[in-house]
């Protein structure tokens, strides 16, 4: 851990751990899938899933042509921290962190973190963090952000060692360039696929994208949808049947979602 320094100088601590959620989201949002968290609307209000499916039917769009990424943990922290690092000296002092900060809350979402990624997927990061909320005072300790950032870290090593496994054409043990390119186009191919999908059973009218009323229809089934999926979970881990879920229950429902997570499972 580092030292607290004086004046406006912040600790590495906790520069880390900033920079390191705000690459948590950032890379989880990049994803084609649902970042291996899909259960965690068991811990969801009605009002979370209704701003999730919001998020998510606005942000049915075009793929732009430089959408598609191999996950990197750490050059993503390094644009992190150099947007943020206004002084460039290196680090985030007190005052360049409580930017970053003020913008991890998300709400709502500024348009300087918005500018890392062509979407951010904020509802469903924010239901993810709480995954890692162990005593349930809906805040995270230094612990448990710590936690998020090791977990999300752990996942994006995971789906790298996939694209290597992939894409390393000439068996090097690592990706060239080209392999790089090879692998972002073929991430952008599978978010077409899903937009293409979302077109096909929802673009009555064939003109190439969502209307307001088509994309309400959207909205309203992605909310059915989570409802049932709660529903489903919520039975899954209600062991003894009595209608909520104990600490217990609860824990082992994030301990399932953590290990999903850090598996790179439900990555596309």
């Amino acid at each position: 851990m580092g030292s607290v320094g004086c004046g406006d100088d912040a600790s590495s601590s906790e520069e880390e751990l900033a920079v390191g959620e705000a690459t948590a989201a950032l890379t989880s949002s990049e994803e084609d899938g649902d970042a291996g968290a899909e259960d965690s609307v068991g811990y969801a209000t009605d009002a979370e899933l209704t701003a999730a499916a919001e998020e998510e039917a606005e942000g049915i769009q075009p793929v732009p042509e430089d959408a598609g990424s191999v996950c990197d943990f750490e050059a993503k922290k390094q644009q992190v921290r150099d947007e943020y690092d206004a002084d460039g000296d290196g680090s985030l002092s007190r005052s360049e962190l409580a930017a970053l900060r003020k913008d991890l809350d998300f709400t709502p979402l500024r348009p300087r973190f918005a500018r890392f990624a062509w979407r951010l997927r904020t509802s469903a990061f924010l239901r993810i963090r709480w995954v890692f909320d162990e005593n349930g005072d809906r805040r995270l300790s230094e612990e448990e952000r710590a936690a998020l950032v090791d977990t999300f870290e752990a996942r994006c090593t995971r789906l790298r060692q996939q694209a290597l496994a992939a894409f390393d054409a000439n068996g090097d043990g690592t990706l060239d360039a080209s392999e790089r390119e090879t692998a972002r186009q073929a991430a952008r191919a599978r978010l077409v696929a899903k937009y293409q999908e979302v077109l096909a059973e929802y673009d009555n009218n064939g003109n190439g994208t969502l209307d307001t009323a088509e994309r309400a229809q959207l909205r309203a089934d992605l909310l059915t949808r989570a409802r049932v999926r709660r529903a489903a979970v919520f039975a899954q881990y209600d062991t003894n049947d009595d209608g909520m879920l104990s600490a217990e229950e609860k824990q082992a429902l994030a301990d399932a979602i953590r290990q999903r997570i850090e598996e790179g499972r439900s990555a596309n």
